[in-house]
C-alpha cells in the first residue's frame, strides 16, 4: 500500500502538485463586474498541470444543481448558517478551508489532517459529515473547480491560498451538494473571509461567488462551452484527473476504459465489511442484525465473507466493537486469501500497517500458528495492535518495528513458511479514497518505487523457506509497479516462479455460500446495477480479474472496490 512503508518517502520525493503548478499558467482577464473581456479563448493546458483556460457560459438563471455525491442529510441550522455560539474558527467550513489549503497548495496529506481535525473537534455527527464531505469532495473535483474559478477571477494565482480554498469549497457546495441554500453558503463564506482576512476580502468573496452562481447553471453546462485540443484534455478536466494519468491510462487501457475508470474515481468511496471466519457460523445473524439497525449490505462479488454497504456506518455497531466484523476493502482482502495460509504456519506480514491483512492472517494460522507483523514507522504499530486486540487474535501475532528492505537483519534466514509483501506504491487504485494522491504523484515516481519494491522482495526472499510462498500486492494499476516488478524479481531469482491464482483459491464452504445467497434474496433491491442474483459467488466475479499470467488485476471501475494487483510466487524446495 502506498503509505505503508515510509522508505518510499525517503527515496521518492513527489513533484509539486498539479494544482499548485497552475500558478504558472497565464491569468484570465475580467472587467470590474467579473465579465470576461474579449473573445472566448481555446482551452489550453499549462506545461505542468492539466487545467484548462475556460471561459464563462452566460445564463440568465441557475438551473438544477449537478450532484455526484450523496446529499448531506439531517444537517442542523447551526451547521448550515453558522448561527451557533462556537467560534467561527472551529466551524466545519473554516476547518475544511484550512485542510484544503494545506492539501492542494502545500502538499499535505488529506487523511492525516482530516483525522486530526475530527479528533480535536466536538462536532455533532452532521457537522463531522459536512466537514469530511467538503474536504474530500473539493479535493476530488479540484481541477474542474479551479478551471471554473480562473474564468471569473483575474490573476487567480495571486489570490491568497486560504481564500482560493474557501472559494473552491463554496463552489463545490453549490454545484455538487443540494442541502445548503445559496444565501447561507455565500453568507458563511463572507463571514469566514472577513474574519480570516478583512472586509474587502469578504466583499470580494461575495462578488465572485454570486457572479459565478448567476452565470453558470451547472458544471456540465460550463464544460459544454469549452474547447479542448484533445479527447484526453476534455476527459482530464471533466473528471478532475491530471492529464498525466489520463494519458498513461489511455495508453494502457484505451480511452473508453480510461473514461470509465476516471468516472468511477469520482464516486463515493465504498465501505466494505469483512465477517471474521471465526464468526462464520453466525454470518446470517450478524448481517440481519446490522440491517435491522439501518445498514444496507450486499455480498461482495469477489471476496468471501465480505459485504458492501450502500447505507449506514458499521464502526459503532456491536458486531464491530466485539470483533465479529472489520472494515476492509474487498480487493485488499484478496491478498491474504491468495497466500493460502494453513493452520500452524509461520507467516510474515512485511508491510503490515494498518493491520487489516495481519488480522486475516492471524485468523488463518490459528492458535498454533504465528504471524509476525511489522512496519518501518513506530507510530503505526499501535493501530496494528488495536486491530488485533479488537478482533481477538492478538495472541498469535508479534508486532515489530522493522525495515522491510532489510528483513534479514531482523529475522533468521529461511524462517517463514509464507510472506505477504503489500508493498508501498503510487496508489493509483486509491485515487477515489485518497483523492490528493492523484495530484501528488508523477510518472517520475514510478522508477523510484520500482527500486523500493524490488528491495523489499529481495529481502523477503532471504527469509522465505524453501518450498514457501510469497504474495506480492499493491494498491496501484501501473504496469511498472506490478508486472514489471514481478518479472524482474523472477529474473533475479531463478528458483522463484509464479503460482497462478484461480477462483478456487478464494472459495468458501457451501454453507457460507448459501448464507450469502440468503442475504441477497432477502433484499428488496437485489437487482442492483452491476450485480445479479448469483454474482456474489467468487466464481462469477473474480475470474474476470485474473490475467493470462495468473495474477489478479482489479481496476477501480470493476467491482466498486479499490484498484489492486496480486501475484503469488513459489520458492523451489
Amino acid at each position: 500500500m502506498s503509505a505503508t512503508n515510509s522508505k518510499q518517502t525517503k527515496t521518492s520525493q513527489t513533484k509539486k502538485g498539479q494544482i499548485k503548478a497552475q500558478s504558472k499558467t497565464k491569468s484570465q482577464t475580467t472587467t470590474k463586474q467579473g465579465q470576461p473581456v474579449g473573445q472566448r479563448k481555446k482551452a489550453k493546458q499549462s506545461k505542468s498541470a492539466p487545467l484548462n483556460k475556460a471561459s464563462k457560459q452566460s445564463q440568465s438563471a441557475r438551473q438544477n444543481k449537478s450532484t455526484k455525491r450523496d446529499q448531506l442529510t439531517g444537517q442542523s441550522k447551526t451547521s448550515n448558517h453558522g448561527q451557533n455560539n462556537a467560534p467561527l474558527k472551529a466551524s466545519p467550513r473554516w476547518q475544511a478551508m484550512d485542510v484544503v489549503e494545506k492539501v492542494l497548495y502545500d502538499q499535505a496529506f488529506s487523511h492525516d489532517l482530516v483525522s486530526q481535525s475530527l479528533d480535536q473537534s466536538n462536532w455533532e455527527p452532521a457537522d463531522r459529515h459536512l466537514f469530511t464531505e467538503l474536504v474530500y469532495g473539493t479535493i476530488q473535483h479540484a481541477l474542474t473547480l479551479e478551471s471554473l474559478l480562473a474564468v471569473y477571477v483575474k490573476k487567480v494565482n495571486r489570490v491568497k491560498k486560504w481564500l482560493r480554498a474557501l472559494l473552491l469549497i463554496s463552489l463545490y457546495q453549490h454545484y455538487y451538494l443540494d442541502s445548503i441554500p445559496d444565501y447561507a453558503l455565500v453568507d458563511e463564506a463572507v463571514r469566514v473571509a472577513k474574519k480570516r482576512g478583512n472586509p474587502a476580502l469578504g466583499r470580494f468573496a461575495n462578488g465572485v461567488l454570486r457572479n459565478i452562481f448567476r452565470q453558470e447553471s451547472s458544471i456540465s453546462a460550463f464544460l459544454d462551452q469549452q474547447q479542448f485540443v484533445s479527447a484526453q484534455e476534455k476527459l482530464a478536466l471533466t473528471y478532475s484527473l491530471p492529464q498525466v494519468w489520463v494519458d498513461y491510462l489511455s495508453q494502457r487501457f484505451g480511452l473508453d476504459r480510461t473514461e470509465q475508470i476516471a468516472a468511477s474515481l469520482l464516486e463515493k468511496a465504498p465501505i466494505t465489511i469483512r465477517i471474521s471466519p471465526l464468526a462464520a457460523e453466525r454470518q446470517l445473524d450478524i448481517v440481519n442484525n446490522l440491517e435491522n439497525h439501518g445498514l444496507q449490505l450486499t455480498p461482495s462479488p469477489i471476496t468471501p465473507y465480505a459485504y458492501q454497504l450502500s447505507k449506514g456506518s458499521p464502526a459503532r455497531s456491536q458486531a464491530f466493537l466485539q470483533g465479529d466484523i472489520t472494515i476492509q476493502d474487498a480487493s485488499a482482502q484478496l491478498a491474504a486469501w491468495a497466500l493460502g495460509v494453513q493452520a500452524g504456519d509461520k507467516v510474515l506480514d512485511a508491510c503490515a500497517a494498518p493491520g487489516g491483512k495481519t488480522v486475516q492472517l492471524a485468523e488463518m494460522v490459528g492458535p498454533q500458528g504465528q504471524v509476525v507483523a511489522g512496519d518501518l514507522q513506530a507510530n503505526k504499530l499501535p493501530k496494528i495492535q488495536a486491530n488485533l486486540d479488537r478482533m481477538g487474535v492478538a495472541s498469535q501475532v508479534t508486532v515489530n518495528q522493522h525495515d522491510a528492505s532489510a528483513l534479514e537483519a531482523k529475522y533468521d534466514l529461511e524462517s517463514f513458511d509464507r510472506i505477504l509483501v503489500d508493498a508501498p506504491c503510487s496508489g493509483l487504485g486509491l485515487f477515489r479514497r485518497k483523492p490528493d494522491t492523484k495530484y501528488h504523484k508523477s510518472l517520475q515516481d514510478l522508477a523510484a518505487l520500482q527500486n523500493i519494491q524490488l528491495e523489499i522482495l529481495n529481502s523477503a526472499y532471504k527469509v522465505l523457506k524453501k518450498g514457501g510462498e510469497l504474495v506480492y500486492s499493491t494498491c496501484t494499476i501501473t504496469n511498472e509497479e506490478n508486472t514489471q516488478v514481478v518479472m524482474q524479481f523472477l529474473a533475479d531469482h531463478p528458483d522463484m516462479s509464479i503460482r497462478p491464482l484461480s477462483v478456487a483459491d478464494f472459495s468458501v464452504s457451501e454453507q457460507d455460500d448459501q448464507n450469502a445467497e440468503q442475504v441477497l434474496s432477502n433484499q428488496k433491491d437485489s437487482s442492483k446495477p452491476g450485480m445479479d442474483n448469483n454474482q456474489h459467488k467468487t466464481t462469477n466475479g473474480l475470474e474476470t480479474a485474473i490475467t493470462d499470467q495468473g495474477s489478479i488485476e482489479i481496476l477501480p471501475d470493476a467491482f466498486a472496490s479499490d484498484g489492486f494487483f496480486i501475484a503469488r510466487l513459489h520458492k523451489e524446495s
